[in-house]
């Protein structure tokens, strides 16, 4: 379903040309990881990681970390195999217990907000002491939601983006690196 053409892949259906090198990925890591280090220094921190795309992202940052940390996995999306966000968000999990607890909700890419702000709602109810976000991506062109995001990799624009966690119709996210649209696809189906 992958398929390297020069400094081009394929994913099912799409081309993708490079947008962040692996090398500048790991850099980018390590400079959140660094803040949250500084800004939670002393603290114990629960990374409520969302499945399944935040996973290589979690997993690189919690190996920068310094801190006392706890780890929560979550499902929750606005997806649904499409190239961008439907507005309605799922949560396929229960939510941990988190009352007292400094919470960083850790994601792979912000779009919408959706998912963000309901997650945010839901946690809240539970009393935590804080809920940060730390998101590799962030689409700021396309945030439907007054959303403040406390660790951010990059900012990028409005192009549908896989590797490093993101997917398209479920490929694409072991690619160590993330890839953006190519000028030369169909315009897609959303």
């Amino acid at each position: 379903m992958i398929r390297q053409e020069t400094d081009r892949i394929r994913v099912v259906d799409k081309t993708f040309k490079p947008l962040i090198p692996p090398e500048e990925v790991q850099r980018i890591v390590q400079r959140i990881a660094a803040t949250i280090n500084q800004t939670f220094q002393g603290k114990e921190v629960s990374l409520l990681v969302i499945l399944k795309g935040a996973m290589p992202f979690a997993v690189d940052l919690m190996r920068h970390l310094s801190l006392m940390v706890q780890v929560e996995t979550l499902r929750a999306s606005s997806y649904h195999n499409n190239l961008t966000s439907t507005g309605i968000v799922t949560v396929e999990d229960s939510l941990p217990d988190m009352r007292g607890k400094h919470i960083i909700i850790v994601e792979d890419i912000v779009d919408s907000g959706n998912t963000i702000r309901e997650l945010i709602k839901r946690l809240s109810s539970q009393e935590p002491a804080s809920i940060s976000i730390a998101a590799f991506l962030s689409k700021p062109a396309v945030h439907a939601n007054d959303i403040s995001i406390d660790f951010v990799g990059k900012e990028i624009g409005r192009d549908f983006v896989v590797g490093y966690g993101l997917d398209y119709a479920g490929y694409g996210r072991q690619l160590p690196g993330v890839w953006t649209l190519a000028d030369d696809n169909a315009p897609p189906n959303t």
